[in-house]
């Protein structure tokens, strides 16, 4: 049956040639090379395709005397096209890269049509061929669901811990599947399942990879799912391979000991204190020195000495996550310390730094807000809970504070004058992050009953609380 084309077909095409060029710029000075037929060679003789999209005729075409024309004929698509290359091309072109684009209206009926494909030489030579275009085109890519090992972006192989990680994932399609892949190309990682069975639309691929113990580095795994008629889904992961952990967290312990009540049981935050992490296994870490000789050590959990780095016994002046080979960092006077440390490499440098005049000198300093015992609430400056400045350190403020029942720190830190006036800077209490920064909204944390030390450093801007 032939198509009922409601509305102008719209046809278009991309053209590319590759040619040996002769003298000869017409029919008349034509002579006989090989006296053979061309050469049609067609991508695909079954083209898929829907009502309102694209589809295109590829191929390419040869012949040694040189091309005339090609002409594309379909009846049902009412379809006639023919492209003189000599009409196009100043001389006669002997490699042709046929690229032509067709587009069937939304409304045009029927289930399948022929296009056919005739190539003709300067010698009158003609060679043809045939596609065949169908309307159970696919053009919906199949649907990721990642499972097992791939529920982040960021993979973490850590080589001390085992070279093997299992993937798993599953995918869906409207139609049909073809097979599923997981490969890592740089590391020559590729595993591939075909979809088979009696439910073809969808398929699982879950595999062990070993990855290469000498091998530590970034690399990106790719899964991927490929439906019947070429339609790709993929998704990108990062992975990183290390001989260690990368950590998010690291924290700074400053005394001696491995007793996990020395991080809980005496704070309510601060000990230990957390620590900036800049890149992968690179951290930074600031902090003051009350007294010369100060220990220090780096842990990744709040609540645990389980991970710990520190000075390595056997090669001082390294790092090292041995717990056997691990003492302390020692901070040799009284003061503020940079330390910078890179857990992949073993590596670590302490700078002494004077960090200058306190932003908050001359100035007083109290608690707005509440709820210990005897805070002043939000009446402003004038009503505010006196902080004191350390005689040892005057980057630094103490308080003494009290619940008598448990209730919630909720308070700024700000400068005020006997007038009553606001001054600069001030910080607001994270409760969320234990922490004081600015821009924080109605942030708080519950205090159980007790006595506790309060401690700011302005210029660290971090904070202690510790249960006296």
């Amino acid at each position: 049956m032939k198509a009922k084309l409601l509305h102008g077909t719209v046809l278009w095409t991309f053209l590319s040639a590759t040619a040996l060029l002769v003298g000869c710029s017409d029919d008349k000075d034509y002579k006989d090379v090989d006296g053979q037929s061309p050469t049609l060679e067609l991508t695909s003789g079954h083209i898929r395709t829907l009502t309102g999209y694209e589809f295109k005729i590829t191929g390419k075409i040869a012949d040694k005397d040189g091309i005339r024309s090609i002409r594309l004929q379909s009846d049902e698509l009412y379809l006639d096209k023919t492209i003189e290359l000599l009409a196009l091309y100043s001389e006669p072109l002997y490699e042709y890269n046929l690229n032509y684009g067709f587009t069937i209206p939304e409304k045009t009926k029927g289930e399948s049509f022929s296009v056919k494909i005739t190539v003709t030489d300067l010698g009158g030579r003609t060679v043809e061929d045939d596609v065949l275009i169908t309307m159970d085109g696919d053009y919906t890519e199949p649907v990721l669901k990642p499972s097992i090992g791939l529920l982040s972006d960021n993979i973490n192989i850590v080589l001390s811990e085992g070279t093997s990680k299992t993937f798993w994932f599953t995918a869906e399609d409207n139609k049909e599947l073809d097979y599923l892949e997981l490969a890592v190309p740089d590391l020559d990682i590729l595993e591939h399942v075909d979809v088979e069975g009696e439910d073809l639309k969808k398929g699982t691929l879950k595999t062990t990879i070993v990855f290469p113990s000498d091998k530590t580095g970034t690399y990106t795994l790719v899964i991927r799912a490929v439906d019947a008629l070429g339609n790709v889904a993929e998704k990108n992961y990062s992975v990183l391979v290390s001989r260690v952990k990368d950590y998010e967290n690291m924290y700074l312990v400053d005394f001696e000991g491995t007793d996990t009540k020395l991080l809980t049981g005496n704070d309510v935050w601060g000990v230990p204190m957390p620590i900036e992490r800049v890149a992968n296994f690179t951290y930074k870490a600031r902090c003051y020195s009350p007294a010369a000789n100060t220990p220090i050590r780096f842990i990744t959990s709040k609540y645990s000495f389980s991970i710990c780095f520190g000075d390595d016994i056997n090669n001082p002046g390294k790092l090292t996550g041995i717990s056997g080979d691990i003492q302390p960092i020692i901070l040799p006077e009284k003061g503020y310390y940079e330390i910078n440390f890179n857990t992949e490499e073993g590596v670590y440098e302490v700078e002494a730094y004077d960090p200058g005049v306190p932003v908050i000198d001359g100035l007083k300093m109290g608690f707005v807000g509440g709820w210990f015992d005897n805070a002043k609430g939000w009446d402003g400056p004038k009503n505010v809970y006196e902080l004191t400045q350390d005689s040892d350190n005057p980057h630094c403020l103490t308080a003494e504070l009290t619940w008598s029942k448990q209730d919630s720190f909720d308070v700024t830190i700000t400068p005020y004058s006997a007038a009553g006036d606001w001054l600069e800077p001030g910080w607001r209490f994270d409760g969320k992050n234990e922490s004081f920064a600015t821009g924080v909204n109605d942030s708080s944390k519950k205090v159980p009953v007790g006595t506790y030390t309060f401690i700011f450093d302005t210029h660290l801007v971090q904070s202690k609380l510790l249960k006296k």
